[in-house]
């Protein structure tokens, strides 16, 4: 126990020197007029870091970390409001791959030089992930919708129905009978894509795919959880530092009663929201996943709009770093799963878990 608190203890230090000399990089001010690709050499900085195999097993050539040991990363992401897809195409990919036991497709993505992007969701606001995509003779057909980090050759893990039940198959990108429709977000772009009879490749099938998928799915949450915490910490920080500079009739902002019970309530919802995805970490059961979800989801949201309003007319503007903070809460604070869901998801795991 003592050596992997001493592991994690480095990879967030190593993880706060690599962010820090980010964020004071030109690369770091993102751009949400338009779609924006993978920065590929900060992909494979991360790569050169040991980033993307956190939970590879080591017979796959990854480290074999716990979750909770890439939610630690998350939670120094966010705290540099890190707008690259690291969940979406390195972590849920990677439980993925740990499933299908495919070392060379793992090599390449812990080496950085293939992208993986997860396509599971059959539409917004859904949990169904099987069945609008059908795998026949060997090719696909359907939809997938808010699919992270795809493009020019990158590797596509699609969850398909088949006659033999759910299964999950490796498509190419560049693959004929693709359509793409991109759309901006805070950290890169969504695809809605259309499948037409395109060639796969299997990689699981029945209940080996549900498992995979739904490991997937709760690493992606808890690290979006601890993403969020982060990034609501950061917000808030950098909120008290503006109050404390800026001045209104001869006293700083931060000096009125109001303003600092306002930061105060942050502060406290910021705590309740850390200790939530820290529990959850340790039990990994889908009420503590729910829980940490919902709680992350409404504290991040909350306290970036709250920050937007703190900074006056100024925290409406592009040059404002504060909205850079509210549009990745609110990208990662609906993205599997709104708090909504997640609390009615919370609601009939304990009531599942009472009747068993």
């Amino acid at each position: 126990m003592q050596e992997m608190d001493e592991f994690i203890a480095m990879l967030r230090d190593s993880a706060e020197g690599f962010l820090a000399d980010f964020q004071a990089s030109p690369g770091a001010k993102t751009e949400i007029a338009v779609p924006r690709p993978l920065n590929r050499e900060l992909w494979t900085a991360m790569a050169e870091l040991g980033w993307l195999g956190l939970l590879l097993p080591e017979s796959q050539g990854g480290l074999a970390l716990p979750v909770s040991a890439a939610a630690e990363l998350a939670d120094v992401m966010g705290r540099y409001r890190f707008p690259v897809p690291y969940i979406e195409a390195a972590i849920m990919p990677a439980q993925i791959l740990a499933a299908a036991d495919n070392e060379a497709l793992a090599a390449e993505l812990i080496s950085g030089e293939t992208l993986f992007s997860l396509a599971w969701q059959d539409r917004a606001g859904s949990d169904a992930a099987f069945a609008a995509c059908v795998l026949s003779d060997g090719q696909i057909s359907g939809q997938k919708s808010f699919v992270a980090a795809v493009e020019p050759g990158s590797q596509l893990l699609v969850c398909v129905s088949s006659v033999n039940g759910p299964a999950i198959v490796l498509v190419n990108s560049d693959a004929d009978g693709i359509t793409a429709q991109r759309s901006a977000t805070a950290s890169g772009s969504f695809c809605q894509l259309s499948f037409d009879k395109v060639t796969c490749t299997p990689l699981l099938a029945g209940t080996g795919a549900e498992q995979a998928l739904a490991s997937a799915i709760a690493a992606g949450r808890l690290l979006a959880s601890a993403f969020l915490s982060g990034l609501s910490r950061a917000c808030l920080r950098d909120t008290v530092d503006y109050l404390n500079q800026r001045q209104q009739f001869g006293r700083k902002l931060s000096s009125f009663q109001s303003v600092s019970h306002r930061c105060v309530d942050m502060h406290i919802h910021i705590e309740l929201a850390e200790a939530v995805w820290r529990v959850a970490a340790e039990a990994g059961d889908e009420a503590s996943l729910s829980a940490a979800k919902a709680r992350a989801s409404d504290t991040a949201q909350d306290v970036c709009r709250q920050a937007v309003q703190l900074h006056g007319a100024m925290g409406f503007t592009e040059e404002c770093s504060v909205g850079e903070y509210l549009r990745l809460a609110l990208q990662y604070g609906n993205w599997l799963g709104s708090a909504k869901s997640m609390r009615r998801a919370f609601q009939s795991a304990r009531t599942a878990e009472a009747l068993a």
